[in-house]
């Protein structure tokens, strides 16, 4: 496809940008805990603009002192952040790309870990994920002296090179609180009205051009629907963004969502078992932080229509934002729907995107699998990581360089799954002779299941840009071949890396056997008995998405897991997603729930007298592991369907490594065939294994 428009240069206010394509605000979690820019945080964003991309907007930065809603969010409230920021405008534009800054105040969320202020809210509204906050209804003067911080804010960027300020009107922080009716109760001229709900805004807006000059672009991000009861609405947006105009806005940039966002619906359905009617409550589009970063879930494009609609409404550029891939960009600016759009993840996983979609080659793109490891980095207290680019946030680093060798060597991978093909690609580019072997007839090891369900497309992306890659290097790719011990000792490597993976189990369960139960994989690929009601045993991510994949073609699906909740990804936001999408595919989801013996249509299990209440505000990555000694002392129970699908783990394949290893072999064994885990612990093992070589 030609991306004629996406290419072309763009203008917001008197800022000129090269093409169409803008980074939006994603945090690194690299700054210091007062704020203070680092070498990382200055590295990320020199390398993101040496990819092409024409604008890139910073992380959220905070500009009023004491306000940070997290320690290391990004500072202007003080001069002496200006020397730091400063830096990260200079590496965007030797990057050669335009900079600018986006001020966001956290509200309900510049809470009370970060200084001794209570949380600036409208109404005293808080939020479910911090209950217990000491919260501040703002005064008039309150007001004032935010709008002050935000122009002061605007002119130290504006002073120390910045092109542009955005300010963040969305996600659940202070100014969508006082947009949005759900959060904002007042009764005085910054409530009730949309009018007076934008004034604040609107006071902003003005108050920077005052300081900063008319010429000085200012960009509003929007959440153009909130998902909450009484909060804001399209038509409510319209009347906004027309009045951000007005003010001064140069462009907007439409996202949607809240913290809250769909929450209550969400708890309705995992709580009091409401029935999940994805009509009227829409769900599978997201659930609080999934509604601006949906996971692989969740649709794309989830706010293009939305943009649509504002576009119609102003005169100044609309920014479409929210996983909408370079085709969908490029249709909605050659149709007037658009001006520019904001590709962010995909940046993370490959800061050349833009090049590429410039120069032709977006078959060579490294897909972002929309997993969110890199949104779990934070909630882990983690700085950014990527599942597919080991070298995100390792940017200031000579840990993730691929430097070429001057004396190559000959390595032997074994496996072409994830671990496998990154550690050949690895090796292949620093100039080492790699030759992969493969028993089965195609590449791609497990990639290719776990890319087969609908929702998973961006993982069989990722699958085929893998062996694209291989093949354009050059690898010796030898399908149809078991390596051996006589392998090693004809061909004489000097190094084997085993990324021989994993493989199905049956646990001990009386009757399970491969008479009785299925493959997951095999079903996953399409082999299954033409029955009409299945059993998926194993609520992890395999067995969650063999029950949403059989459901989404018409089967009735039990699936059956003795922990109390079902948090296979352990991802903030992305477990909701998961929850929510077996909910509407009427999933009858059974936890705390031991399977006793089975055959092939039928399982016995035992469960508990008092069940662990369920509690769908889990997945942040800190939570203690069930109590597994609690006794299953309650009923027993028989359930019954036309087939039985085992999906309670996987485990490593790794005998031929150890063989090799005890022959004196030098074998470095990675990804599963290390211990079963998560895709990202594959690609950086093997991307640092080819590395290493």
């Amino acid at each position: 496809m030609n991306f004629t428009n996406l290419c072309k240069p763009g203008k917001i206010g008197s800022m000129v940008l090269k093409n169409r394509m803008i980074q939006p605000a994603m945090e690194t979690w690299s700054a210091g805990p007062d704020g203070t820019v680092t070498e990382s945080t200055i590295a990320h964003y020199a390398r993101r603009a040496e990819g092409g991309v024409g604008l890139i907007i910073t992380e959220m930065t905070n500009p009023t002192p004491g306000c940070m809603c997290f320690p290391g969010e990004l500072e202007m409230s003080e001069d002496k952040f200006m020397p730091g920021m400063s830096k990260i405008a200079d590496a965007i534009h030797a990057g050669g790309a335009k900079a600018a800054v986006q001020l966001d105040h956290g509200g309900v969320f510049a809470h009370n870990n970060t200084s001794d202020l209570p949380a600036f809210t409208p109404s005293g509204i808080g939020t479910f994920s911090m209950p217990d906050l000491e919260l501040k209804v703002m005064t008039k003067e309150d007001i004032d002296q935010v709008v002050e911080d935000f122009a002061v804010a605007a002119l130290r960027a504006k002073a120390i090179g910045f092109d542009a300020v955005e300010i963040h009107g969305g996600h659940g922080y202070l100014l969508v609180e006082f947009l949005s009716a759900y959060y904002n109760r007042r009764t005085d001229e910054y409530g009730g009205s949309v009018y007076n709900r934008t004034r604040i805004s609107i006071e902003i807006i003005k108050k920077i051009k005052e300081y900063c000059g008319k010429d000085f672009p200012v960009i509003y991000k929007i959440s153009a629907e909130d998902y909450t009861p009484n909060g804001i609405t399209l038509d409510q947006s319209v009347e906004i963004c027309k009045y951000l105009e007005e003010a001064g806005a140069d462009a907007i940039m439409v996202s949607g969502g809240t913290l809250e966002s769909r929450i209550h619906d969400f708890f309705d359905v995992m709580l009091d078992g409401k029935p999940a009617d994805e009509e009227t409550m829409g769900l599978t589009r997201g659930i609080s932080t999934a509604t601006w970063i949906p996971s692989t879930y969740c649709p794309r494009n989830l706010y293009t229509e939305l943009a649509a609609v504002i576009k119609k409404a102003v005169s100044i550029p609309i920014i479409t934002v929210c996983s909408v891939r370079p085709e969908k960009a490029e249709e909605m600016i050659e149709n007037g729907e658009a001006d520019f759009a904001a590709l962010g993840r995909q940046i993370l996983a490959d800061p050349d995107y833009p090049s590429k979609i410039i120069e032709g080659r977006i078959e060579d793109m490294r897909q972002c699998l929309r997993c969110n490891e890199c949104l779990g980095g934070g909630n882990k207290n983690r700085t950014l990581h990527c599942a597919v680019n080991p070298d995100l946030g390792h940017d200031y680093q000579h840990s993730t360089e691929l430097r070429k060798v001057d004396v190559p060597r000959k390595i032997a991978v074994i496996g072409s799954g994830p671990a496998g093909m990154n550690a050949a690609i690895a090796a292949r580019t620093r100039g080492h002779e790699v030759v992969l072997f493969e028993k089965e007839s195609r590449l791609g090891g497990l990639l290719y299941y776990v890319g087969k369900p609908d929702f998973k497309i961006d993982y069989k992306k990722y699958t085929d840009y893998l062996i694209r890659t291989v093949e354009k290097l050059g690898v010796d790719i030898r399908l149809n071949t078991e390596f051996s011990l006589q392998t090693a000792e004809q061909e004489k490597f000097d190094k084997i890396i085993a990324a021989t993976g994993s493989e199905w189990f049956i646990p001990q369960i009386d009757g399970a056997n491969t008479e009785t139960a299925l493959n997951p994989l095999d079903v996953l690929d399409g082999n299954y008995p033409d029955v009409d009601s299945f059993i998926v045993l194993g609520t992890g991510l395999v067995g969650c998405e063999v029950a949403m994949h059989l459901a989404e073609r018409g089967k009735k699906v039990t699936m059956i897991g003795r922990a109390p909740n079902c948090n296979p990804a352990n991802l903030y936001g992305v477990d909701w997603n998961i929850n929510a999408r077996l909910a509407v595919d009427k999933v009858d989801v059974q936890m705390d729930t031991k399977v006793l013996n089975m055959t092939a249509t039928e399982v016995v299990c035992a469960t508990k007298k008092i069940k662990s209440k369920h509690d769908p505000n889990t997945g942040k990555g800190t939570e203690r592991p069930y109590d597994r000694s609690a006794p299953f002392d309650g009923e027993i129970k028989t359930f019954k369907a036309g087939a039985v699908v085992c999906a309670m783990g996987m485990r490593a394949v790794n005998s031929l490594a150890f063989e090799l290893i005890s022959k004196g072999y030098q074998v470095e064994i990675i990804g599963d065939a290390q211990k079963a885990r998560k895709i990202i612990d594959a690609v950086h093992e093997g991307f640092h294994a080819g590395r290493k070589c």
